[in-house]
C-alpha cells in the first residue's frame, strides 16, 4: 500500500517542468534531496474531476501488481491541499526527460498537437516511424507496454507529451541543449554579441524556427537512453463521471459495459480514433507487434488478482488524517473502478484467448 508524504517543510522548486493537462509544482524532499512532482485534480470553472489524483495512485498500484515498468505515485499532503506526488523520473544535473512530441516533430515537423484539425496525424505509424527514424526501434516493445495498460485502465490521454525517453547528457548534448534553450528564448538571444548571434542564425529557418536538421542532431547524439517509467495516467477509472453518474452505472451493469467500450485510445490508429481494444486487435495482426502485444497480455492475465485489487481499492485512503476525509472516495466509485477494470481485464483476457485460437 502507498505512503502518505506530508510535504509543508519542503522547499518548492522553481524551472522544472514537464508537460500535461495539469500543473504541478515541485518540490525538494529534505531526506534525499531529490526532486518530487506534486499534483492534484483538474478544476476549472464547470469541471471539477476531484478524486483524479487518485487515479494515478490506483494506475501504479495496479501497473506494479501486473509488472509493468511503471512511476511510483504516493499520497502527499501540504497544509489543506491533498495530491499525489512522484519523485524525478530522471537526475536534472546530467540526464534530460525528451516527451514524445519532440521526437515526432524532430522527424515531421509539420506535426502541431495544439493544432486541433491535425490531431488525427498523432498515429500508432507517426510514433513508430519517429522512433525507427531516430535509431530507438528498441523501444517499440514499450510503446507497446504503454497501450496495453492503458487498454486495463481506460487511459484516455496518452498523447505525445504523455510518454518519453530519459537521455543521459554528453558534454555536446549539453552544449546543443544550451543553443536550443537559447534559440527558443527571445530575451536571451538578443543579449548575446551580435557575432553570436550572427552563428546562431544558421540553425535557424527563415521564419525563425530551429531547423528540423538540428532537432534531430539534438535527439541523436545521446548513447545512453531510457524509456520513461510509464506517467500521467490520471485520465482514467471513470475521473470525469459525477457522483450522481456513478451511482446510475451501478444501478444498470450494461451501461458500465458500453461505457468501457465507447472508450478511446489517444494514439489513433491509420489517423482514426478507435477504442483501445480495436487498438490492439489492430497491432494483433501486425509484426513485429503481435508477439509483444501477447507477451504483455500474457503477462497481466498471469498477474491480476482480482481480489487483490479489490481490497487495494477499499484500503487505499484509509490511513488519511481526519481532516482529509473530504478527499476520500465514495464507496461507490470505489465499487466502480474495481467493476471497470475487471471489465477491462476479462476484454483484454477475451482478445487473448481469440487470437490463439
Amino acid at each position: 500500500m502507498g505512503q502518505i508524504f506530508y510535504i509543508d517543510t519542503w522547499q518548492e522548486r522553481f524551472g522544472l517542468n514537464t508537460g500535461g493537462t495539469r500543473n504541478k509544482k515541485v518540490y525538494v524532499n529534505p531526506d534525499d534531496n531529490q526532486p518530487y512532482y506534486f499534483k492534484q485534480s483538474f478544476k476549472k470553472p464547470g469541471k471539477d474531476y476531484k478524486y483524479e489524483f487518485w487515479s494515478e495512485i490506483i494506475a501504479y498500484e495496479l501497473g506494479e501488481m501486473c509488472g509493468f515498468n511503471i512511476l511510483p505515485y504516493h499520497i502527499a499532503i501540504r497544509g489543506n491541499e491533498v495530491g499525489c506526488i512522484s519523485k524525478s523520473m530522471h537526475h536534472p544535473e546530467n540526464e534530460e526527460l525528451v516527451e514524445g512530441g519532440r521526437y515526432i516533430q524532430a522527424f515531421d515537423n509539420t506535426f502541431n498537437p495544439k493544432e486541433v484539425k491535425l490531431r488525427h496525424q498523432y498515429s500508432f505509424d507517426l510514433i513508430i516511424h519517429s522512433l525507427e527514424f531516430l535509431g530507438l526501434k528498441k523501444y517499440y516493445k514499450d510503446l507497446i507496454e504503454v497501450i496495453v495498460f492503458d487498454a486495463l485502465i481506460g487511459n484516455s490521454d496518452r498523447h505525445q507529451e504523455n510518454w518519453a525517453i530519459i537521455n543521459k547528457n554528453t558534454g555536446i548534448s549539453n552544449s546543443l541543449s544550451i543553443i536550443e534553450f537559447i534559440l527558443s528564448n527571445e530575451k536571451h538571444y538578443h543579449e548575446l554579441p551580435d557575432w553570436f548571434k550572427k552563428l546562431l542564425r544558421k540553425m535557424l529557418t527563415k521564419d525563425g524556427k530551429i531547423k528540423v536538421e538540428f532537432k534531430r542532431a539534438r535527439l541523436s547524439l545521446p548513447r545512453k537512453t531510457r524509456f520513461a517509467p510509464i506517467y500521467d495516467s490520471g485520465c482514467s477509472f471513470g475521473r470525469e463521471l459525477l457522483d450522481e453518474k456513478v451511482i446510475e452505472y451501478l444501478k444498470d451493469p450494461n451501461s458500465i459495459e458500453r461505457y468501457v467500450k465507447k472508450g478511446l485510445s489517444e494514439i489513433h490508429w491509420k489517423e482514426k480514433k478507435v477504442s483501445h481494444f480495436v487498438l490492439l486487435e489492430n497491432l494483433l495482426k501486425e509484426e513485429p507487434f503481435k508477439g509483444m502485444v501477447q507477451d504483455s497480455l500474457k503477462r497481466v492475465i498471469e498477474r491480476f488478482n482480482p481480489k487483490q485489487f479489490r481490497e487495494l481499492i477499499s484500503q487505499i485512503d484509509v490511513h488519511l488524517p481526519p481532516e482529509c476525509e473530504y478527499i476520500k472516495i465514495p464507496s461507490e466509485r470505489k465499487e466502480l473502478i474495481c467493476k471497470l477494470v475487471l471489465s477491462r481485464f476479462e476484454s483484454l483476457k477475451e482478445l487473448m484467448e481469440n487470437k490463439i485460437k
